[in-house]
């Protein structure tokens, strides 16, 4: 009995190794009467291994459509949550900015120094720190010290890493003191070494009494907790 066009079809699809599901849809027949057609068919190893991954392929068919969409649901839904998030706090009072760089002291400032300082390796971090403390007790530009330590593999560009720092945060670099280098080899290789500017050691001038009142802000804040 001769076979119709669509059977030859489905037979040729399926030697070259696609899915029944697949042959079903290009024949247009049901996915049973694909599988009667092509239940003869023997599939090399290579194509049984194929259909296998295909399977699990996020990125095979209409399930690369479903992922994406997926995707773009799930990262609007973050953008949403991110932007509610910076809504949110809106314009930041003076005793909101003074009570934040306290909390940030207290959790990142030097503590066993006889100077007000703070170390980071993230420029805004560097920047509110510097705001604050202008903001909060008139410090200048001209009382800050500060020093770039790096590893020592980065030796040779010190003065780039100096400079991204002044560039950021508009402070010459004749405010720079000698950096200090880690003389430590990394154990592992780090991605976007160029993303790599050390880390700033921000310093204030004779200031002894301020970190003592600092001090003092922080246990202030301390001894409300413990009421809570």
């Amino acid at each position: 009995m001769a076979k119709s066009k669509e059977k030859l079809q489905a037979l040729r699809l399926r030697r070259k190794g696609e899915s029944i599901k697949k042959i079903a849809k290009l024949v247009k027949v049901s996915v049973s009467t694909a599988s009667l057609w092509c239940h003869d068919v023997e599939l090399t190893d290579s194509q049984i291994e194929n259909l296998r991954k295909r399977q699990t392929d996020p990125f095979y068919g209409k399930k690369l459509d479903y992922y994406l969409k997926k995707k773009k649901e799930f990262n609007f839904k973050l953008l949403n949550i991110r932007n509610e998030g910076i809504n949110s706090i809106g314009e930041l009072t003076n005793r909101e900015i003074f009570l934040i760089g306290i909390a940030l002291y207290w959790g990142e400032g030097f503590k066993k120094d006889s100077l007000l300082g703070l170390a980071t390796l993230d420029k805004n971090i560097a920047k509110f720190f510097i705001f604050w403390l202008k903001k909060s007790f008139n410090i200048t530009t001209k009382d800050l010290l500060l020093r770039v330590t790096a590893n020592i593999s980065y030796k040779n560009k010190i003065k780039e890493l100096e400079k991204y720092w002044s560039r950021k945060l508009r402070i010459p670099v004749n405010q720079f003191s000698k950096p200090f280098f880690q003389n430590t080899k990394w154990k592992k290789e780090y991605e976007n070494k160029d993303n790599y500017h050390g880390v700033l050691r921000i310093r204030v001038r004779r200031s002894i009494n301020l970190l003592r009142k600092i001090f003092g802000y922080i246990e202030g804040i301390s001894s409300n907790i413990t009421k809570l």
